[in-house]
């Protein structure tokens, strides 16, 4: 089949989510606009098996099947902004695109231990099953599928449910990450001494490691012309994997790199045009420097405005890639460039144009969103903004997108 211009591309016609800012997304909004944290204390993981305490814990109840309910909550958000639409089209084409790490964990904790666990709950530690059930509950009766692919999974996720609109599979498709807080998780990334015991700062000279969180996040992504106009759009991807090391990636960057070329050919893009980067940034020292390194291997000297956001909600895994997507989106309608919470002193030698607080970016056109993750796989996804955007030239020099400023 032959390659479908950027025009044909999704478009991000409604999300819905819920994290560690809150239970919608207009708290992830205010939270962007504030640069707050929202890493804090869980007591749950006081034990003497965790590095730290201090992680992105999402205002739920406690529940054998938590994977379910962030989903759903997500997915409600999302598809309650657009039913008007999605009722203009049939079931058979609407899809759904699950993209989690662990799907609901929390059942082999409860079995494991003795305690009680639904057999719902139980059925959703496959997430083929959590998969086909939100597409039932959601009148989802198109293409089912499910992505993982470690912390690429949301990002992947959404390119699969744009190459289903692209294709003519189906005219919409709702794209849902969800993982959740768990001893497993946490402790593995203790066992891997891979946590900031005071929680993440990405980029930052003193970084130490990420910080683990949760999350439901989803995005309802529309044939481009069913989409109102002004929409955010996916203009390009790429994916890559440099099989550098199980867990550790290639220092380089070449592999994240590679990808990066790919999103732009798609797009049509030259480096230049790119107006903001928002980054996987763990706060790992390997995987912030490889970002920089692949970053200034793409756009030299002039990397634009850059950042990251898991010094907010903290590392969602599964649901990373489609939460810092909506935060994207976000920031291109609002002509915003977010900033990098708990970000205090940037490393020596990254990108100058590193953003520690949010502020106005009239002309914000089109943003790279970059995920790292284990086994060496690297995913790069284009946004772009198809409402009027006032042009960036004839701002001032200091309110200008992706020009040197204090707020950097």
């Amino acid at each position: 089949m032959r390659e479908a211009t950027p025009a044909a591309y999704a478009a991000l016609a409604g999300w819905g989510l819920i994290c560690a800012t809150g239970k919608t997304a207009a708290t992830l909004h205010a939270a962007l606009q504030a640069n707050r944290s929202a890493l804090a204390v869980a007591p749950r993981f006081s034990a003497p098996l965790f590095q730290t305490n201090i992680v992105g814990a999402a205002p739920r109840e406690e529940s054998d099947d938590p994977a379910w309910e962030l989903a759903a909550t997500a997915l409600q958000e999302a598809v309650g902004g657009v039913a008007r639409l999605l009722r203009t089209i049939p079931a058979a084409r609407l899809g759904l695109v699950l993209s989690t790490t662990k799907a609901n964990i929390e059942a082999l904790e409860r079995i494991s231990a003795g305690r009680p666990c639904s057999a719902s709950a139980r059925h959703h530690l496959r997430a083929e099953a959590l998969a086909a059930d939100l597409a039932a509950e959601f009148g989802a009766r198109g293409p089912v599928q499910n992505i993982s692919n470690a912390c690429v999974s949301g990002l992947v996720a959404l390119v699969q449910g744009a190459k289903l609109i692209q294709r003519g599979t189906a005219d919409a498709v709702l794209v849902v990450g969800v993982d959740h807080l768990s001893a497993f998780v946490v402790s593995g990334f203790s066992t891997l001494k891979a946590i900031d015991p005071r929680g993440c700062r990405p980029f930052d000279r003193h970084r130490c490691g990420l910080s683990p969180g949760e999350a439901g996040a989803a995005i309802v992504l529309l044939r481009p012309d069913l989409a109102p106009a002004g929409t955010v759009r996916i203009s390009g991807w790429g994916a890559s994997n440099d099989a550098n090391h199980m867990t550790g990636p290639a220092r380089d960057g070449a592999g994240l790199a590679q990808a990066i070329r790919l999103a732009l050919t798609r797009a049509q893009l030259a480096p230049a045009q790119v107006d903001y980067i928002n980054a996987h940034g763990t706060g790992t020292a390997y995987n912030d420097a490889m970002e920089s390194a692949a970053l200034r291997s793409i756009f030299g000297t002039e990397v634009p405005a850059m950042g990251g956001l898991k010094g907010m909600f903290g590392h969602t895994l599964g649901a990373a890639g489609v939460l810092e997507t909506i935060a994207c989106a976000m920031a291109l309608q609002d002509q915003f460039l977010p900033g990098t919470p708990r970000l205090e002193q940037a490393e020596t030698g990254f990108p100058s144009r590193l953003m520690k607080q949010p502020r106005p970016a009239p002309g914000l056109k089109h943003v790279l969103k970059l995920n790292t993750g284990f086994g060496g796989m690297n995913g790069a996804l284009l946004l772009e903004q198809t409402g009027k955007v006032a042009p960036a030239a004839s701002l001032p020099e200091a309110t200008r997108c992706g020009r040197p400023a204090s707020a950097f």
